[in-house]
């Protein structure tokens, strides 16, 4: 909207259309960070699902320990990427300059944070838990954080809600799991499919909102 075209406006009209605008803000906003967790529903779902079906053979190969420890990386990388450049077509939309960098960075930070709750997690359960209920449960945790973090963000509610919700869900279901008689495999695939639709429901049930 240029400043002649403002200047044509009557005062009500042009507020009514600021207002417009800002609606729309917010509502393309909503609708990139549905987005975004649907995209990393796929990556959470295919990191637990991917150790628990190559740790057998893996663990007996020469390299095996070195593939294991860096196995979440391709997945999450590509996530990373690929909603980076959501986020960048969401400026661009909105006129502002991209953040490409800053959501690389926001990203690692993100992956630095889950990896300590995760410590504190594997402490307090003690290690009789297998290690794919430790991640299920950190990611439960790590996901109301962001929800209490991108609602004081925002300023908004639809992003707070869902999110405790999701990450509770996600707590309570691998909690309820640790006391199911599952393999390691079979926790494994069981933690990954139920974090990842969690995930994707989650975004889109936020999505909707844009």
């Amino acid at each position: 909207m240029t400043k002649d075209t403002t200047d044509d406006l009557p005062p009500i009209e042009a507020v009514q259309a600021l207002t417009e605008i800002e609606g729309y803000d917010e509502k393309l906003t909503a609708r990139t960070f549905g987005l975004t967790l649907m995209v990393f529903a796929f990556a959470i779902a295919a990191i637990p699902i991917s150790y628990a079906a190559a740790d057998s053979w893996l663990t007996a190969h020469e390299y095996g320990s070195f593939v294991l420890s860096v196995l979440w990386l391709p997945w999450i990388v590509a996530a990373v990427a690929v909603t980076s450049a959501i986020w960048t077509t969401h400026s661009i939309s909105l006129g502002r300059n991209s953040t490409t960098a800053d959501d690389w960075l926001l990203g690692i930070g993100f992956t630095i944070v889950f990896f300590l709750i995760a410590t504190v997690v594997l402490i307090a359960l003690g290690s009789n838990i297998t290690i794919f209920i430790v991640m299920g449960v950190s990611g439960g945790l790590f996901t109301i954080l962001l929800g209490v973090i991108f609602s004081h963000i925002y300023q908004a509610k639809w992003v707070l809600l869902p999110l405790v919700v999701a990450g509770s869900a996600i707590v309570l279901g691998n909690i309820f799991l640790s006391t199911i008689d599952l393999t390691p495999t079979g926790a494994g695939f069981t933690t990954g499919f139920l974090q990842g639709t969690v995930y994707f429901i989650t975004g889109w049930a936020i999505s909707i909102r844009g």
